[in-house]
């Protein structure tokens, strides 16, 4: 009897240690550009930040990091998604976006992401306005 206890509550222990292994792997991680070149969009749940180097259209931005830039596609094509780079609201040049699990997108291959989610618009601390 006590084998068999102890045999049970070893395959319980062996269970949740493979589960909490399962739910580690599926926390979002921050990846580099490069790194998500590499992985060719496919990161899994990562994130990216990312700076805003130049403002093209609307709908369009060159984003940066340390190790490249790609362009940024506004959002997934939802109207409450798309961001409107050029307005007052969004984010300008020099802002620093965190994003979400990008995507490439498919008409563009690996120069765009896409189908991201915007988490937290940050200023350039090296940015210093006047007050």
């Amino acid at each position: 009897m006590k084998r068999t206890i102890a045999l049970a509550l070893s395959l319980v222990l062996v269970l949740v240690s493979l589960s909490c292994i399962a739910q580690a792997e599926e926390a979002p991680r921050f990846v580099t550009i490069q790194e998500w070149f590499h992985a060719e969009g496919e990161c899994g749940n990562c994130m990216l930040l990312l700076k805003i180097t130049q403002i093209l259209n609307p709908v369009l931005a060159v984003a940066a990091d340390d190790t490249g830039t790609v362009n940024l596609f506004s959002g997934n094509g939802e109207d409450s998604m798309i961001l409107n780079f050029m307005s007052d609201e969004c984010p300008q040049e020099g802002a620093i976006l965190v994003i979400a699990n990008p995507r490439f997108n498919e008409f563009e291959g690996t120069i765009e992401m896409a189908d991201w989610t915007l988490l937290r618009i940050m200023k350039d601390p090296a940015i210093r306005t006047e007050e």
